[in-house]
């Protein structure tokens, strides 16, 4: 979305609320992603949690969870504005602009199906230390 400006007579993605509100969501997202990733990988590492292992189990699922939620109703909100802007005079059939948005649109959606499966996953890690009480080696 971030690239998505084509020259002065063209539109802006910042020029729309919701296109505003897509980058966000999604630029939250890749932060929070590449968060978990870091602490993943030193979890593995080491052999221990970042926080007291019930925090950061319940941590991992919330955030999981509530990201997942924003991803979806950003994307659900883009999709919206993406299908308005078809009927007007701002996107033709060979709009870049409208092309990009669409593909940007897209590729949010595709984060929210890795970030709902990562969800599950760490749904299941939330469940296995409520039954187990203690976490779940794969």
């Amino acid at each position: 979305m971030l690239t998505n400006s084509r020259g002065s007579s063209s539109p802006h993605w910042y020029d729309f609320d919701t296109f505003r509100f897509v980058f966000a969501a999604n630029a939250i997202v890749a932060v929070y992603s590449l968060f978990e990733m870091v602490v993943s990988v030193w979890e593995i590492s080491r052999g221990a949690t970042l926080l007291p292992e019930i925090l950061q189990v319940w941590f991992d699922f919330g955030h999981d969870q509530v990201f997942a939620y924003l991803l979806l109703s950003a994307n659900s909100a883009g999709t919206a504005l993406a299908k308005a802007l078809r009927r007007t005079d701002t996107c033709t059939d060979t709009s870049a602009f409208c092309i990009q948005s669409d593909i940007s649109i897209a590729l949010g959606f595709a984060g929210f199906l890795f970030l709902g499966f990562s969800s599950l996953l760490s749904g299941f890690r939330v469940v296995s230390f409520i039954i187990n009480g203690s976490r779940f080696h794969l």
